[in-house]
């Protein structure tokens, strides 16, 4: 096997390695001197990439916790899971993974508002039934 020199110049933006400038003439690994893999690139140890612009993505906490409230609480359990992990994720940088809970919250919140509706229906219902069976007895 051969050792394959790193791009003269250094710099490669999409995760290449060497380190700034190509050859490390004050020593480092292997023949011709030069150091150790690194350089640039969002790999291992070389910190989270920028994040994108704006703030996080929205995680539709208050759906998700009507969605607990309606006729299958489980669906709106796990989506408040999902809308608690957005903001976490996207604070330590992962995020694709803060996008990816966004959108799963958003998904299981949709699902939570529109069962709560009829469990809001049913209850002015039912107030408004003891309402009227209270005023008709008198």
């Amino acid at each position: 096997m051969s050792h394959v020199p790193p791009p003269p110049g250094g710099h490669d933006p999409s995760g290449g390695y060497g380190p700034p400038g190509g050859h490390d003439p004050s020593g480092g690994y292997g023949p011709g001197g030069y150091g150790p893999p690194g350089g640039y690139g969002y790999g291992y140890g070389h910190g989270a990439p920028p994040p994108p612009p704006g703030e996080a993505p929205k995680n539709y906490l208050v759906h998700n916790i009507l969605g607990i409230l309606s006729c299958i609480p489980l669906i709106g359990i796990i989506g408040l899971i999902f809308a608690i992990q957005v903001n976490s994720k996207w604070s330590v940088g992962d995020y694709m993974g803060a996008q990816s809970a966004a959108n799963t919250a958003k998904i299981l919140g949709i699902i939570g508002v529109v069962l709560f509706v009829p469990v809001v229906l049913y209850v002015l219902l039912l107030i408004f039934g003891v309402g009227f069976a209270i005023v008709s007895e008198t």
